[in-house]
């Protein structure tokens, strides 16, 4: 397979979708075969069809390539009967702008990538519809991009992007902690950097290696310890935490709010009081009865996500625990449908489409750039948290 990043590959290398190269067992072609055209010297083949370019254009308005050039790149120093002759030629003879060759040049429209994992849920738009409308009001384009987890799938789509000569690329969502991620960033940054783009991190914290890298994200541990207090205030003095091990960015993050609330509160710490669970209403309901199966179970839960949290739900009321009179619940995310839960549930809520809107801006050059930026989240309390029972 083509190196990715090789510039005398045909196309953006690894790309699926991609039209596949013809092999020895191709057969032969179907219809009337097409010389050479005649009369021009050299040729390949048949002149194409429709492929007006920007000669055609001068021509037919009777001026200069260099003056459409003007004209198309948006100039103002160009006559205006001028101008609207060769709009009007351009119109007539369906000449297209070539976008992606102008982007290039850093003339034209340019995208802002939006890259995650998965393209899926509230979290993920709420963030995306925040970086669009930027992108849209300054006029460019959002691109969604995923990678489904696979680091070659990553590097494959930022090698087109380089290709394409993107403004910038937003990483967006949880990440990897180990060296060979911060490696994998570096490089990156580099091949971006080389074509005049910038890479930032979007919903996941900075690499202290990678300063130059700029991050906008929101307080996950903070949002986890005012859970926490929370509950420390209605009276628990047990609260378990469920959520997805350590190695992941957002888990670290949540996990560590979790022991620090613990401790700030005074409240009981212990390993038997946490239990593993992947952001899905599936592990969250199967790694529940972890808790509330042991010798003391904890009153209170706080999730990792609103996923784990429903799943909680179910697991509770498999076993007849009323919510909160049993068992309090907090969540973390605030999606739409959490509200509507009975009871509704108690949920820290971060500034998604915010954080999209400063991802984009910085981005862009609208904004300040030279430092981090992380936003605070909000404690939405409804009704699956309550007093302990005596």
């Amino acid at each position: 397979m083509s190196d990715p990043a090789d510039p005398s590959a045909a196309g953006p290398a690894g790309i699926p979708g991609g039209s596949p190269a013809a092999g020895p067992t191709a057969g032969p072609a179907v219809g009337p075969a097409v010389g050479p055209a005649v009369g021009r010297r050299g040729s390949r083949g048949p002149k194409k069809v429709g492929a007006v370019n920007l000669r055609d254009v001068a021509a037919h308005a009777g001026v200069a390539p260099a003056t459409v050039s003007r004209v198309l790149g948006g100039s103002q120093h160009v006559n205006p009967d001028t101008r609207t002759r060769v709009l009007a030629a351009a119109a007539e003879l369906g000449y297209v702008v070539n976008g992606l060759a102008r982007a290039m040049t850093g003339r034209g429209t340019r995208s802002i990538a939006f890259l995650t994992s998965e393209m899926a849920g509230f979290t993920f738009g709420a963030t995306a519809a925040g970086a669009e409308s930027v992108a849209a009001a300054n006029g460019h384009l959002l691109l969604l991009c995923t990678t489904h987890g696979i680091p070659e799938r990553e590097r494959q789509v930022i090698a087109t992007l380089c290709e394409q000569r993107a403004a910038a690329v937003l990483l967006v969502g949880s990440s990897g902690t180990d060296r060979a991620y911060t490696e994998r960033i570096g490089g990156y940054v580099r091949d971006l950097a080389a074509v005049g783009s910038k890479l930032l991190f979007c919903g996941r914290p900075g690499l202290p290696g990678l300063p130059q890298v700029r991050s906008v994200d929101y307080d996950h541990g903070g949002g986890i310890r005012s859970a926490v207090s929370h509950l420390a205030e209605l009276g628990h003095r047990s609260v378990g935490y469920v959520g997805a091990p350590r190695g992941g960015t957002m888990a670290d993050l949540r996990l560590d709010g979790y022991l620090a609330g613990v401790r700030e509160n005074g409240l009981e710490a212990s390993p038997r009081l946490v239990a593993q669970a992947q952001n899905t209403i599936e592990e969250g309901e199967r790694a529940t009865p972890l808790l509330l199966d042991a010798d003391r179970p904890p009153t209170a839960l706080v999730c990792m996500t609103d996923n784990v949290a429903v799943g909680a739900y179910r697991a509770a009321r498999a076993r007849g625990l009323r919510i909160p009179e049993d068992l309090s619940i907090v969540g973390f995310d605030d999606v739409p449908v959490v509200g509507d839960l009975t009871p509704g549930l108690t949920t820290v809520r971060p500034p998604f489409r915010q954080i999209g809107v400063d991802a984009a801006e910085i981005a862009l050059g609208l904004r300040d750039g030279d430092t981090d930026v992380r936003l605070g989240t909000s404690l939405i309390v409804r009704g699956s948290t309550g007093r302990v029972r005596d």
